[in-house]
């Protein structure tokens, strides 16, 4: 458990990554309350707390540059400056690609964050790509005055990580967000070089979301076929100790066509795992039981028994109108 609400930005430097690098020559510290409450935000906004990532090095971990330069910084406090310039510069090598965009780069200490019940430090690295035109009003003397400003959304920076200081005996812990897939490889994988610390929940995670987006997006299945596969799929990653794709096709499609079955073994066999049950119970949300039509009409089926809806819900087509359309029984309104 991840809780941030009584940290302290102890310390924090400003940068600008672009073609040119523009080094920030001052560590600030002690920022006023209002500033603080907002760099806090930009730090900890949608990190996703559930994945946890480690550094890695194919030949030494020492040679992990965002490591090196984090772990000095947790060790001598006084480094802080030079080790955030380094940050930068490594920022500044690991994305030379026309894609990826110029901006602001956030380097903050954070003291008192609490992670499982202790007392951690935290580092946190955020890139901003983008601006945002804000309104500064101000009354002053009965007198109004409104002024645009060019600023930075705190709630919507592109990449950021967060390193939590473990202790010497252990290697920090690495929690990150992207905002774009296209920035995975330079944020994660030239810049920070992590790798998820729990394969299982990695592969528990994408096998689920994966199963998901092939059931939604198969044209031969009606509506309430899918919420039914999508209904068997969680039973079957709940029940289940390891995720196997040919088990899973007989469990819940039962009666797949060699196509069908090819896909599926095609998009998912690599990610057979042990289950995680973390994994399960989060990527379980996203499971929307919905049935979607046009014009933005949507049907709610929360049933404990998926297996009832065939006989709550009748799809037919009425040739008067051409159309399709749906009927719902029920005993009483609630």
């Amino acid at each position: 458990m991840w809780e941030v609400s009584e940290s302290k930005l102890a310390k924090y430097s400003m940068h600008h990554v672009s073609d040119a690098l523009v080094l920030g020559e001052e560590v600030y510290t002690q920022p006023e309350l209002l500033l603080e409450a907002a760099f806090a935000q930009l730090a900890f906004n949608k990190i996703d707390w559930d994945q946890q990532y480690e550094f890695y090095h194919e030949s030494s971990l020492a040679l992990n540059e965002i490591y090196s330069y984090a772990t000095s910084i947790f060790k001598n406090e006084d480094s802080f400056l030079e080790q955030a310039q380094h940050i930068a510069t490594h920022l500044h090598t690991s994305s030379q690609h026309p894609q990826i965009k110029s901006g602001e780069l956030f380097i903050g200490l954070f003291d008192n964050c609490i992670w499982n019940n202790s007392v951690k430090r935290a580092i946190s690295i955020v890139k901003i790509d983008e601006k945002e035109i804000f309104l500064d009003v101000q009354s002053e003397q009965n007198k109004m005055s409104v002024n645009g400003i060019d600023g930075i959304n705190v709630k919507k920076a592109n990449n950021a990580a967060v390193i939590v200081d473990m202790g010497a005996d252990q290697s920090p812990a690495v929690f990150i967000k992207t905002k774009r897939k296209e920035d995975i490889v330079y944020w994660q994988e030239r810049f920070l070089k992590i790798k998820v610390k729990d394969e299982h929940y990695h592969k528990t995670n994408l096998a689920l979301s994966e199963c998901k987006k092939y059931i939604l997006k198969e044209d031969s299945f009606s509506n309430t076929e899918k919420l039914g596969f999508l209904n068997k799929t969680l039973d079957y990653f709940r029940n289940e100790e390891t995720f196997e794709v040919d088990e899973y096709i007989e469990t819940v499609f039962e009666k797949a066509e060699p196509v069908q079955r090819d896909i599926i073994i095609n998009t998912v066999k690599p990610y057979e795992t042990m289950i995680s049950g973390n994994a399960v119970e989060k990527v379980e949300k996203t499971y929307k039981r919905k049935i979607k039509l046009d014009d933005n009409i949507e049907i709610q089926v929360n049933l404990q028994n998926i297996e009832q809806v065939d006989e709550l819900i009748e799809v037919g087509f009425d040739e008067a109108t051409n159309r399709k359309y749906y009927k719902l029984y029920f005993e009483e309104e609630s």
